[in-house]
């Protein structure tokens, strides 16, 4: 019961931590720093089995979907069909690289890139929205990575501390 609530807590510091440096991303690079900061929090695992695997994978899935929104954005301009089209092929990339269970993140990742603003420029908005999902995803396996590191040191530190001898406190 107690590890639940260790690693909820784990997860909020973690997504707070993501979403300062995806706001001051954003005070930076506004269009940029919003799909990073969403990309951070799509990252994070809220518990810690196995966190570093499901945010690879996670990653994986985003990637995928950024490339795939980022090739339609050179093929068509974007409107409903062209992004339904890349929901269609962003869950079968994930499919067939056994990528399930993080499709979800990639049909995201498809919608980031695909759905802009009128007036603007599409492909410069299709680079730095992709760019910006590249970067959050980064950020996302470093925070996972220090937390899991964190945590695993803390859980290492005091699992055995009389080194699973019997009697030692005798």
């Amino acid at each position: 019961m107690i590890q639940k609530h260790i690693d909820a807590l784990l997860f909020i510091v973690q997504c707070i931590v993501g979403t300062l440096i995806g706001f001051w991303l954003y005070r930076l690079f506004p269009i940029m720093g919003l799909w990073s900061m969403l990309s951070i929090i799509l990252v994070l695992a809220p518990t810690r089995e196995d966190s570093m695997k499901l945010a690879r994978v996670r990653i994986k899935a985003n990637l995928v979907g950024a490339v795939t929104g980022l090739a339609l954005s050179f093929i068509q301009p974007f409107n409903l069909v062209v992004i339904c089209a890349g929901i269609v092929v962003a869950v079968l990339i994930c499919e067939a690289l056994k990528l399930q269970e993080a499709a979800r993140s990639a049909v995201i990742s498809v919608l980031i890139i695909t759905m802009h603003e009128p007036g603007l420029y599409l492909r410069d908005v299709a680079i730095e929205r992709a760019l910006g999902v590249v970067l959050g995803c980064t950020i996302g396996i470093g925070l996972t990575y220090i937390f899991h590191y964190a945590f695993m040191k803390y859980k290492n530190a005091t699992a055995a501390p009389n080194n699973g001898r019997k009697g030692a406190e005798e």
